[in-house]
C-alpha cells in the first residue's frame, strides 16, 4: 500500500498545484498578465494535510494561498467522496500505466462526477508524475559512494511492436554508509552484452566511482559489462544461481544427497580455506559419477567464492542477489495482475516506487572501523586478495 500512498501524496499536491495555477492566472515563479491574473494573491507555502483512505491516512504538502479568501479547491474536502474509488484508482496509476483517463479518475473519486478539468490540466498533472522517475533516472551519481552493488533483470510483458517479454535491468546499492539505495532502473529486448553494457556504462557516464564488489548472476552479457566498466572491482557471482546450476546437472531424485554438501562450500564454511576443502571433497565424491556437475560447479568458481574475502558479517547478504530476487518477486505479483504492462513508463515509474520501498525496509548494514580497514585493504591489495582465491589445482 505504500505505492498507493506515495502516488496519492504526489497526486493531490499537483492537482491543487493546478487549480492555484488556474485561479491566480500564472504559474509559480511566473509574472501574470494584469487583465487574467489576481495580482492581490499569492503563494502562501504548504501545509500537511491529511486523509483517511481505507489503507490508511495520507498526508500531503496541500500549496496555500494569501490574499484569496473566496478560493475552495475541489480536492481539500474534509470528507472525501469516495474513497474507496480513489485509492483503486491511484493504485492503477502505477500498474497501468499514468495515462490522462486513469489520473482524471482518481481526482473524480475526490471531486465528484462534476469536475471540471481541462485535457491538458490533466495531462500536466500526468507529466509531472512521470517526470519524477525521469529526473531521478538522469540524476549525477558522483557523490554516491557504493561499498556493494547488485545488478539483475526481470522479464516483463509489454504491448510495444515486439510480443517477446522485455527484460527490466536494475542497479542496487548498499553504500559505505550502510544504507540501501536503488541507484538506476532500465530496459532492454536481452540480457546480452551490448543491453548490459549500455546499462552499466551509463551509470559510469553518470559518475558512479567503481563500487567494492559487484553482485550479479552468471550471465555472460552482465559479467562482460562489469569486468569492462567496473575494472577496479570485485566480482561475485550469486552462489544461489551456481547451485541451481550444478544441481541441473543432477537426476533431481538425488537432489537431497548433494545439495548439503554444495551447501557446505556455501553456506557452511566458516572461512574460504574450510569452504576449499568442502569444494575438494565434493569434486572427489562426485567427479566420475557427475562430471556435469564437477565440471559445472568448477567454472568461474573464484568468483563464487569472493565473498570470503569481505567482512564475514556481510556474507549471509553479498553472496546472493536476494536482496534484488525478493524485490523481482513483489514486482511479479504486482504486474501478474494485469498481464502484459501496457506502458513502458508505467512499467518503470512502478518498478522505481517499489525499489524506493524495498530500500526504506532493508536494514543497515554494520559499518564500524574494522569493516572500512578491510574495505580499505581489499582496495589497496587487490591482487594480493585475489591469490587466496586461485585453485590451481581443481579439475575434472
Amino acid at each position: 500500500m505504500d505505492i498507493v500512498r506515495q502516488g496519492a501524496q504526489t497526486l493531490l499536491k499537483e492537482a491543487v498545484e493546478e487549480e492555484v495555477s488556474g485561479y491566480l492566472g500564472r504559474g509559480r515563479y511566473e509574472r501574470g498578465d494584469a487583465e487574467t491574473s489576481r495580482p492581490e494573491a499569492y503563494r502562501n507555502g504548504h501545509r500537511k494535510t491529511r486523509i483517511d483512505t481505507p489503507s490508511g491516512s495520507i498526508e500531503y504538502d496541500r500549496p496555500r494561498l494569501a490574499g484569496a479568501p473566496e478560493f475552495k479547491s475541489q480536492f481539500h474536502r474534509p470528507y472525501m467522496r469516495r474513497p474507496e474509488e480513489f485509492e483503486t484508482a491511484v493504485g492503477e496509476m502505477y500498474v497501468e500505466g499514468l495515462s490522462t483517463r486513469k489520473v482524471k479518475k482518481a481526482l473524480k473519486a475526490v471531486a465528484g462526477d462534476d469536475l471540471k478539468m481541462s485535457r491538458s490540466t490533466v495531462s500536466r498533472i500526468t507529466e509531472k508524475l512521470r517526470a519524477e522517475f525521469r529526473v531521478w533516472k538522469r540524476r549525477s551519481l558522483a557523490e554516491i559512494d557504493v561499498a556493494y552493488l547488485f545488478v539483475d533483470a526481470i522479464r516483463v510483458g509489454m504491448r510495444l511492436e515486439n510480443t517477446r517479454k522485455q527484460a527490466v535491468l536494475v542497479a542496487y546499492a548498499v553504500l559505505k554508509s550502510g544504507e540501501f539505495e536503488s541507484i538506476s532502473i532500465g530496459i532492454g529486448n536481452e540480457e546480452s552484452g551490448d543491453v548490459w553494457g549500455k546499462f552499466i556504462g551509463d551509470l559510469k557516464d553518470r559518475g558512479l566511482k567503481d563500487p567494492l564488489l559487484v553482485v550479479s548472476d552468471g550471465n555472460a552479457g552482465v559479467i562482460a559489462a562489469i569486468e569492462r566498466h567496473f575494472p577496479t572491482s570485485y566480482r561475485q557471482r550469486c552462489t544461489k544461481h551456481k547451485m541451481d546450476n550444478v544441481l541441473d546437472c543432477v537426476p533431481k531424485e538425488k537432489h537431497d544427497e548433494v545439495r548439503p554438501k554444495l551447501n557446505r562450500i556455501f553456506y557452511g564454511a566458516t572461512s574460504l580455506e574450510q569452504a576449499k576443502t568442502a569444494l575438494e571433497a565434493f569434486r572427489r565424491e562426485y567427479r566420475k559419477i557427475y562430471p556435469s556437475a564437477v565440471d559445472c560447479l568448477g567454472r568461474d568458481i573464484d568468483q563464487a567464492l569472493t565473498f570470503y574475502l569481505f567482512p564475514s558479517s556481510h556474507w549471509r547478504r553479498i553472496r546472493t542477489s536476494n536482496k534484488l530476487e525478493r524485490m523481482n518477486l513483489e514486482i511479479r505479483r504486482r504486474l501478474n495482475v494485469i498481464g502484459r504492462h501496457p506502458s513502458e513508463d508505467g512499467c518503470l515509474a512502478l518498478v522505481y516506487q517499489i525499489s524506493k520501498r524495498h530500500a526504506v525496509r532493508q536494514r543497515r548494514f554494520a559499518h564500524g572501523d574494522l569493516v572500512h580497514r578491510l574495505w580499505q585493504r581489499l582496495k589497496q591489495q587487490k591482487l594480493e586478495m585475489l591469490t587466496q582465491l586461485r585453485l590451481e589445482d581443481y579439475a575434472a
